[in-house]
């Protein structure tokens, strides 16, 4: 399996997840930019956001967003994709239990095929002052050997 597995099973739990308002869901993994450690790496990142992805563009160096990342525990990983798949009203009718724990499951059996070896870390950040980046989110870093990759989880609106 590859990244881009990871991230079609992503995109199609965006769909499901979907609600009929003006709240917009974002499941995303994918690669941070090269730097020489992860705090880099995921400052780098936000730093491009604010540049690239807002509008209006604003230079916000990534010191002012407060990022810490921590080692996470499978059951953690586990945890939040839990959370961001049965997140609307339509997914969370899912029948608890077994199917849920298999979706999951057949989830993270892919991120493990695709960054297997890799370490995991719950990332936390507080945006700067005045400055929106979503409603909620839940980020997990992905590390090895120089290598990295941000698992993102959000709603915005």
């Amino acid at each position: 399996m590859s990244v881009l597995h990871c991230q079609g099973f992503l995109e199609a739990l965006v769909l499901l997840n979907g609600e009929a308002s003006d709240l917009c869901a974002s499941y995303e993994l994918s690669r941070l930019p090269d730097a020489p450690d992860l705090a880099t790496a995921l400052g780098l990142r936000v730093e491009d956001y604010a540049l690239n992805v807002i509008a209006p563009a604003r230079d916000l160096p990534a010191a002012l967003w407060h990022i810490k990342a921590a080692p996470c525990a499978r059951a953690q990983l586990e945890q939040v994709c839990q959370r961001w798949f049965f997140s609307s009203r339509h997914m969370q009718a899912a029948p608890a239990g077994r199917f849920r724990a298999q979706l999951v499951a057949a989830f993270t059996e892919s991120l493990d095929e695709a960054l297997g070896g890799f370490s995991p870390y719950a990332v936390t950040m507080t945006p700067p002052a005045g400055f929106w980046y979503a409603i909620h989110w839940d980020e997990i870093a992905f590390e090895r050997d120089g290598e990295r990759y941000l698992l993102h989880f959000s709603h915005s609106d």
